[in-house]
């Protein structure tokens, strides 16, 4: 399915940060156009595992690892304490207890201090219900925010692969094989040069990386298409703190994002030459046979 308009550049960088490669939108086109150029199977697959990999989060430790109390063989083993079972929960049933008991041993106030609570501290069923219904609500509060970032996440990722498709087909479109020429994702041109300059060379970078992820050797190529290559190489040396507004460097700017079409092209015709060629080759081999 063809698009007629490229992505949203804005958009799509957002999006892109929440990856594990976090590339620019125009380092994401120049990949592609890296693994397009060398007419390999399934190039698109190979980008989408390159861009929609996000990177690995760290989990609560809490909810994967139970830590057992440590054990000290030679301390000495410390009485059970049993005079909390049992115990009762208000200063009414305490009262009650201490009424029913007979045995005048018993201390019964010192159950309580025994914690550092007086009987007539103890906090209330009210009070105990209260609190418990306090923790459920931060618990409550908890589980909708995790929810809610959940369903933004999924949400991004759903439009994070829309805008990703969308990309691909503008640009596969673009250099079909009736294509002379196509359009770089790069900012509009009313932003500043200097961030324009930084997105050819991501662009740059990105064509360089998808080149090499297709597994591309240099000494594959011949002619101006190996050219093109040492340019490209050289071009990732650009000075960008050098890049000033003005006539000339935004007419160098345009030269380099043309020359990039054409690089992009004539790799593309060196690999679809050289397929035809290996080709040709196994049936001539084949009929010798």
């Amino acid at each position: 399915m063809a698009f007629a308009a490229a992505p949203d550049y804005d958009r799509l960088s957002q999006l892109l940060a929440g990856v594990e490669l976090a590339p620019s939108p125009a380092e994401a086109q120049g990949i592609l156009c890296g693994l397009l150029a060398l007419h390999q199977p399934d190039p698109l697959a190979r980008w989408q595992a390159q861009l929609l990999a996000t990177p690995a989060t760290e989990s609560d430790p809490s909810s994967e690892w139970v830590l057992e109390p440590a054990i000290d063989a030679d301390a000495a083993p410390v009485p059970i304490d049993l005079t909390f079972q049992g115990r009762p929960t208000s200063a009414a049933e305490q009262a009650e207890a201490e009424a029913c008991c007979d045995d005048p041993s018993h201390d019964h106030a010192g159950t309580y201090a025994h914690v550092g609570v007086h009987a007539g501290d103890n906090p209330s069923g009210d009070q105990q219900a209260c609190n418990h219904d306090h923790a459920h609500d931060h618990d409550h509060d908890h589980d909708h925010d995790h929810d809610h970032d959940h369903a933004c996440a999924d949400a991004d990722a759903d439009e994070r692969r829309a805008l990703l498709e969308q990309l691909a087909a503008w640009t596969q479109s673009a250099m079909g094989p009736s294509s002379l020429s196509f359009d770089l994702l790069l900012p509009p041109e009313d932003r500043p040069l200097q961030e324009r300059a930084h997105a050819v060379l991501d662009w740059v970078r990105g064509l360089l990386f998808g080149l090499a992820l297709g597994g591309l050797d240099r000494e594959q190529l011949f002619g101006q298409a190996a050219e093109a290559v040492d340019d490209l190489v050289e071009l990732t040396r650009m000075d960008l703190d050098a890049v000033v507004e003005g006539d000339a460097d935004e007419q160098a700017l345009t030269e380099i994002v043309e020359f990039l079409r054409v690089a992009a092209m004539l790799i593309r015709e060196d690999r679809a030459k050289a397929l035809l060629d290996e080709r040709d080759r196994q049936v001539a081999e084949m009929g010798i046979h």
